[in-house]
């Protein structure tokens, strides 16, 4: 009567497909299109993962950083797999440390693109100090984590509002502000 029928696997598969080609999209204008400012490409695959791992949970998150993480190894040759632990790298800790925080929380998002960058970089020097070459870790701080995540947070709190918007709107919420 009211339970709702599973979905068809045609459309689960749809949905991914769907998924995967809006994250290439992402992913190839990260690489080519977007403009560098002071040297720094603003990371908008680690922005839109934490962003939907904050809103819909690790699984979800953990979903499109995978296929996003696929897509940049492609365009940024690096080894194949290596963006996309350290995308999921940076779901686990913006998500499960800030399990606490209402969606509703302006701090979220900050916090969760702050912790996911750090853990984002962390995998990302470890993988690349054992495949390719060691890393300083004197100069990788301050001259590519410091300037990236500072330059991240800055579009962070205006995509998780504009995100958390239309998730509101695909499943049919109106909006109620308490003051």
């Amino acid at each position: 009567m009211g339970a709702a029928q599973p979905r068809r696997i045609e459309e689960r598969l749809a949905r991914e497909l769907w998924l995967a080609l809006a994250l290439l999209a992402v992913a190839l204008a990260q690489a080519t299109l977007l403009p560098r400012l002071f040297g720094l490409t603003p990371n908008l695959l680690l922005l839109l993962v934490v962003s939907r791992a904050l809103m819909a949970g690790p699984a979800s998150g953990a979903r499109w950083a995978f296929y996003g993480g696929l897509w940049l190894d492609l365009f940024c040759d690096t080894a194949l797999g290596t963006h996309a632990l350290a995308l999921l790298a940076a779901v686990l800790p913006a998500t499960l440390l800030l399990a606490w925080l209402s969606r509703a929380n302006w701090l979220l998002p900050l916090l969760g693109v702050l912790l996911g960058s750090l853990g984002y970089h962390a995998m990302l020097v470890l993988l690349t100090s054992l495949l390719t070459a060691p890393v300083s870790l004197r100069a990788y701080l301050p001259v590519v984590v410091l300037p990236t995540t500072l330059f991240i947070l800055i579009p962070a709190l205006p995509l998780f509002l504009l995100m958390r918007w239309l998730e509101g709107r695909r499943r049919g919420e109106v909006p109620i502000d308490v003051y």
